[in-house]
């Protein structure tokens, strides 16, 4: 079975969402039900998100999931 994790299209726009939407990352974090760290480390590209916290995120910036994030294969198999 392929191990599958949710990963950020683009960090950069993914910020300028937030931003635009007037959150910041402890507003963000309390939207979320996640803590300002985890939302700070996703932003800079350091943590890719739960599949459950990515669509959690797409709701509070009223986007699509596919707009900020995609699924990537991390086939390790031979």
């Amino acid at each position: 079975m392929a191990n599958r994790t949710v990963q950020i299209i683009d960090v950069d726009d993914l910020v300028d969402r937030i931003v635009k939407a007037g959150y910041s990352y402890r507003t963000l974090a309390k939207e979320t039900s996640t803590s300002q760290t985890t939302i700070s480390l996703i932003a800079k590209g350091e943590r890719n998100p739960s599949p459950k916290l990515a669509v959690s995120i797409c709701k509070a910036l009223k986007c699509q999931f596919n707009d900020i994030f995609f699924i990537a294969n991390n086939d390790k198999s031979n």
